[in-house]
């Protein structure tokens, strides 16, 4: 292991400076500075991150992000080996090609670059390692709850585009814990996230939720989907209606959410939208006729046969956006729903517009969804990650000497 050769090689730094036994056990730089449960950080280690993020210009306290990192590795390796998780030495030198491509060099001239500056290769391998290694443990924890479906991915690609003009209707449990019933309190999380049906959801909010909506079953009023925190929204915005959110890790309690249902704010003009839409022209004669094409038909697809081949009608059909639109037919478009119709006189002349779709992208190629969904898996994975994290730090013996 990585780890296993920063100490040797602190080892033999130490034999070289040619300190005494004694001195060497009260001023040793291997010596450790934190313990996480069975493993310790040395003088050492924390002292060459201290430099590895400062030569990178890591921004904040480089003294305590260095503490934080080198903590989280700890569990984060701790974790790989309960699920015998290894990365290979292929991919250990890929990750370091990339991460040393930033700064246009190779990984020898990195290395060289960072050792005139007293930073040794293994600090830099470690780091790597280490990164590498959680995304297999969260891809293999989490992999088959991120998946994305094709009706997520238009939502959510809805949700990211129109942030502002769509409300969702949520129902949250809040369920506090102290550190000693914290697994006690993940466990009913866990098994509430399984719930479907929104009222046995409620349900379960009267019994476990804190929150202030326990009362009335956890239920929210229609909220603005861009005054949402930023920690819950790529959690909303890949659900659909009736599904839980995985529980996500606040610093106090863990928060649980049941997406009821999604509109677009009725006040405001979708500009960006493709829009599939029909019109039907007649004479005012046929009025009547007109009128009951509009309280008859299903869909857009089924019109053509209603119509048939009658001549007093003209069928078309167009996809524009919006502001392609004249401004009579935007005038009655941006009221309706799909599948929803008006009829409009004009010029003694009767027109029927049929809302057949809104489409938020007229055509996409098979690389492109996928892109996409990899996108949004890989915003989930970074938030179930954290939280992941978080419960691993809450549940370790964390001692900073």
């Amino acid at each position: 292991m990585v780890l296993n050769k920063i100490l040797l090689t602190s080892i033999l730094i130490f034999c070289t400076v040619g300190l005494s036994e004694t001195k060497a056990q009260k001023n040793s730089i291997f010596a450790p500075v934190i313990q996480v449960n069975n493993t310790v950080i040395t003088e050492f280690e924390f002292d060459q991150r201290v430099k590895f993020l400062s030569a990178l210009k890591f921004p904040g306290n480089s003294h305590q992000l260095a503490r934080t990192q080198l903590i989280e590795e700890r569990l984060k390796q701790s974790e790989s080996e309960k699920l015998n998780i290894i990365v290979s030495e292929t991919e250990i030198e890929d990750a370091l090609k990339r991460f040393a491509s930033r700064t246009n060099l190779s990984v020898n001239e990195f290395i060289a670059e960072l050792k005139k500056i007293g930073i040794y290769s293994e600090t830099f391998r470690s780091y790597v390692e280490t990164e590498l290694i959680w995304q297999k443990v969260v891809r293999k924890k989490f992999g088959a709850q991120s998946n994305i479906s094709n009706l997520q991915l238009k939502r959510s690609k809805s949700i990211a585009k129109y942030e502002d003009t769509v409300q969702v209707l949520l129902t949250e449990i809040i369920i506090p814990f102290s550190s000693q019933d914290i697994r006690e309190k993940e466990s009913i999380a866990n098994r509430l996230k399984n719930i479907k049906a929104i009222e046995e959801f409620s349900n379960a909010a009267r019994k476990h939720s804190k929150a202030p909506t326990a009362n009335v079953g956890g239920r929210i009023k229609w909220q603005n989907f861009d005054t949402l925190p930023e920690i819950i929204k790529p959690i909303i915005f890949g659900l659909s209606p009736g599904e839980v959110s995985e529980p996500i890790r606040l610093p106090k309690a863990i928060a649980l959410f049941q997406l009821r249902d999604i509109r677009e704010k009725k006040d405001v003009k979708a500009q960006a939208e493709l829009l599939d839409f029909v019109t039907v022209d007649s004479n005012l004669s046929n009025l009547k006729s007109l009128e009951y094409i509009k309280n008859n038909f299903h869909n857009c697809t089924d019109l053509a046969a209603k119509i048939a081949d009658q001549v007093e009608f003209t069928l078309i059909r167009n996809k524009l956006f919006f502001e392609e639109l004249p401004d009579p037919i935007a005038a009655v478009i941006e009221k309706l729903d799909s599948n929803e119709a008006k009829i409009i006189i004009d010029d003694k002349k009767s027109k029927l517009v049929i809302l057949c779709e809104r489409n938020y992208q007229e055509k996409s190629t098979i690389e492109t969804i996928e892109n996409d969904k990899n996108v949004l898996q890989n915003t989930r994975l970074k938030y179930l990650a954290r939280s992941l994290l978080e419960t691993l730090k809450d549940n370790a013996r964390i001692v900073i000497k």
